[in-house]
């Protein structure tokens, strides 16, 4: 364990201020320093096993002081004494102790041999002390001229450092305006003017030609930064088009992607609210957030707006930034004229819109990026001002555009674009409202274009129609019908029962079908094509389609064929047509079934068609011109008819039962005529059609048989004339029971009873109620007067008493019906 120095006790001899004052030890500070120098080296002695070091280190402090106080001799003589003391305190512990006197012998000669050493030490270190301190003097003058000789030198250095630091900064100015450092090169002017010249100035004269320098070179940079500037205005107006272009791409991806969402909203929910939400309302807005795209960021942008951020920070430090701004201000208004000044007038090319829109759309970007990046160094003001004239320049410009053209492709395609225009535009919260004015207008007139178009078309398929059933005679010529074609999703005419028939294939319907629904389609298509993405500007749009076509179904397709049936006899056209009819009544309820699907507002009313009613009146129209033509042919039967409706009656049973079985020819070969026309003519038509055409014809034939009877001509019947027309009323009667129509049944079944009434001897009996509903339940008075007035009149020519009281019964009859 290392052990401190002993510590020398101070004099208790004040020092005065000013002067040293000699250091005087007293006996007792002499004996107390033996005493603490004498214990210390035994310790020393016991710890390390030598003491030479460590004495000569705790002596160095003692014979200082002993030099220092001139008690060289008081310090030896206290030594000596001290030294006695000691060997006496030896010897009388050795006395004691003969072993401790052995040992405390060796210590003392060990202290003997340490006095001596220290002696020797004294001496050698008091003669070194008096020749350095000789030198120390003269070495300490010889410092102070050095010093000074530095101070001189430290002082030119730092001058001399000075000067070549101005010149650097100089050389680096000019060097950071070539690499177009510039706002480093201000603030090295700056330092170098108020930091590095100040100092200098009063005795280089190079400070003062180079301070009187730096204004020029503060207007170079000025200079330079302007020069970059117009040339970034150059590229800005070179670069517009291209900018606009990527824009043009980034909305385009954004609106496929939009409309994708919304088509799969509407296959699962057509009523949702989504498909309300267009581009650039604020859920379409969030949800595109992470789709997020920056036209200026495009890989292929080569707008760098550095210059013009370097530019406005050096002419704000030049404290001239109000001077760049109109600069800037009348620079972009003159590039904003330039391009109004590159429209001519209408027509204008397709090609030449394009990149008109693509310009502006560029043009804008950067300003708005300008406005959003430079802290109100572009006052939004002066850009709405220039987007104002801008807009209304191109908006009249349109709207001429607009009025002039008469094709519709090309007007879908500026639709097109300026439908994007505004929805780019309107992103960067410019107002649109002019040239939504413009696609509004567009779209009207679209509209109606596309209605005479389409006009044209329904009135040239249904005018040059033959009317005859459509043939395919393969797959893919079926495919391609089918495919076009509103056709049931069941029943005969189904796609599936459809196919399922040979080649070559006769369709239900004619030409005029496929082609009216290939141009429903399409016209359907080609409106929501002219108003997609106007549906917050386009006001009831949906109600306009469902109007339109509902004028077109109606006025060019059913009214048209209802004045194709007006003019056309032949059955077998008048048969498709009547197919044709009922096609397109299906059609109908499929195209509302679309209409409801495709519909853009969900919130739009029913998109029921009226036409639907026309339809169904045309095909009434149609059913009954189709009766119509038939009764006409029956009555052409009916003409070569040759009743001798005043012969008499045969005596002969055989004759009148002969006269009984065969009907009138004439009434076989009406009968044969229809059942040719159902199963040949009419068999394209569905069974309850045909069943209509049946009971229509025969309740014609039942009203021509009674007309024999109830008309004025003939004007008299005898009952040989009554058998003959029994006969045939019978024949037809049991002709038209293979209908098995009730009322057609009963009608044949009045006529029938009838004439046998007329027949009877007994005609009083029809007034017995029992006896009339047994035999006569089927006659109805009302048709009785003329047939019994004609009986009657006949009968009157011979009155025999047979023939008196069937006269009698009979104007029984008469009367009776005449008084009720």
């Amino acid at each position: 364990m290392n052990q401190s120095s002993p510590k020398l006790t101070t004099p208790t001899t004040p020092n005065l201020v000013g002067k040293r004052k000699k250091t005087f030890f007293s006996h007792s500070d002499i004996e107390s320093q033996l005493q603490n120098l004498s214990l210390y080296s035994d310790i020393s002695s016991a710890g390390s096993g030598s003491n030479d070091h460590v004495g000569l280190h705790g002596l160095g402090p003692i014979i200082r002081n002993i030099h220092i106080s001139k008690q060289q001799d008081a310090y030896l003589r206290y030594l000596k004494k001290f030294i006695s003391q000691k060997e006496s305190e030896i010897e009388a512990v050795c006395r004691k102790h003969y072993q401790d006197f052995i040992g405390s012998v060796d210590r003392l000669l060990s202290v003997r041999r340490g006095i001596n050493s220290l002696r020797s030490q004294v001496i050698t270190l008091d003669s070194s002390i008096q020749s350095n301190g000789s030198s120390l003097a003269d070495s300490k003058v010889d410092l102070l001229e050095a010093k000074k000789v530095a101070l001189n030198i430290d002082d030119t250095l730092e001058t001399i450092q000075a000067c070549l630091r101005v010149l650097s900064l100089s050389r680096k100015v000019k060097d950071q305006i070539s690499n177009q450092r510039f706002y480093s090169a201000l603030r090295s002017l700056d330092e170098l003017e108020f930091l590095h010249l100040k100092p200098l100035l009063s005795f280089a004269t190079f400070a003062q030609y180079l301070g009187e320098a730096l204004p020029d070179e503060r207007i170079r940079v000025r200079e330079e930064v302007t020069r970059q500037l117009n040339g970034w205005l150059y590229e800005a107006r070179e670069s517009s088009r291209s900018l606009g272009r990527f824009a043009i791409e980034g909305i385009e991806i954004r609106s496929r992607r939009w409309k994708s969402r919304k088509d799969r909203i509407r296959r699962n929910d057509t009523a949702s609210l989504a498909l309300l939400v267009d581009i650039n309302t604020p859920v379409e807005v969030a949800v595109s957030e992470r789709y997020e795209y920056n036209p200026i960021d495009h890989p292929d942008c080569q707008i760098d707006f550095n210059p013009l951020y370097t530019a406005i920070h050096i002419y704000d430090t030049l404290e001239s930034k109000e001077e760049l701004q109109r600069s800037f201000k009348d620079d972009r208004r003159a590039q904003a004229h330039l391009i109004l000044s590159s429209i001519p007038n209408p027509p204008l090319s397709l090609d030449f819109i394009n990149g008109l829109i693509e310009t502006i759309i560029g043009f804008f970007i950067i300003e708005s990026h300008v406005l959003r990046t430079t802290m109100g160094f572009r006052n939004q003001s002066e850009v709405d001002s220039l987007w104002v004239e801008i807009s209304d320049r191109v908006s009249k410009v349109m709207m001429d555009e607009v009025k002039t053209l008469e094709d519709l492709e090309t007007l879908m395609d500026i639709k097109n674009s300026l439908l994007v225009f505004t929805q780019i535009i309107e992103s960067y919260d410019y107002s649109v409202h002019q040239l939504n004015e413009v696609l509004l207008t567009i779209a009207k007139k679209c509209t109606r274009m596309l209605e005479e178009k389409f006009t044209n078309d329904f009135d040239q398929i249904v005018s040059e129609d033959d009317y005859q059933p459509m043939v395919v005679n393969d797959q893919d010529e079926l495919s391609k019908v089918v495919e076009v074609s509103f056709l049931p999703e069941s029943g005969s005419w189904s796609e599936k029962e459809i196919s399922k028939q040979g080649f070559p294939c006769s369709l239900p319907f004619s030409q005029t079908y496929p082609l009216c629904c290939i141009d429903i389609r399409n016209f359907i298509s080609q409106y929501f094509g002219f108003v997609e993405g106007l549906g917050s500007i386009y006001r009831g749009s949906d109600d306009v389609l469902r109007k339109r076509l509902d004028s077109l179904l109606t006025e060019k397709i059913s009214n048209s064929i209802y004045k194709r049936v007006e003019k056309t006899r032949n059955l077998s056209q008048l048969s498709q047509i009547l197919l044709n009819l009922m096609f397109f009544k299906n059609a109908c309820v499929s195209v509302e079934d679309m209409l409801h699907q495709l519909k853009i507002n969900p919130r739009a009313g029913d998109m029921r068609l009226d036409s639907l009613q026309s339809f169904q009146t045309t095909l009434k129209f149609a059913q009954d011109s189709i009766q119509t033509q038939i009764n006409y042919k029956i009555n052409d039967f009916f003409e070569l008819a040759s009743y001798d409706w005043t012969e008499e009656s045969s005596s002969s049973s055989e004759d009148q039962q002969t006269v009984e079985e065969d009907p009138n020819i004439y009434l076989v070969e009406c009968n044969n005529y229809l059942g040719t026309l159902m199963t040949n003519v009419l068999i394209v038509v569905p069974n309850d059609l045909q069943e209509l055409v049946s009971i229509g014809a025969w309740s014609y034939i039942s009203q021509r048989l009674w007309s024999f009877l109830i008309d004025p001509n003939p004007p008299e019947i005898s009952d040989r004339g009554l058998m003959v027309l029994l006969t045939d009323a019978k024949f037809a009667g049991d002709q038209a029971k293979r209908i098995k129509n009730v009322e057609l049944d009963e009608s044949f079944g009045e006529l029938v009873q009838t004439i046998q009434l007329l027949k009877s001897p007994d005609a009083g009996g029809y007034l017995d109620d029992y006896y009339r509903k047994l035999k006569y339940s089927l006659v109805k008075p009302q048709k009785l007067e003329n047939c019994i007035l004609k009986v009657m009149k006949y009968l009157s020519r011979d009155k025999g008493d047979s023939k008196s009281a069937r006269i009698d019964g009979l104007e029984s009859v008469l009367k009776a019906i005449q008084n009720a």
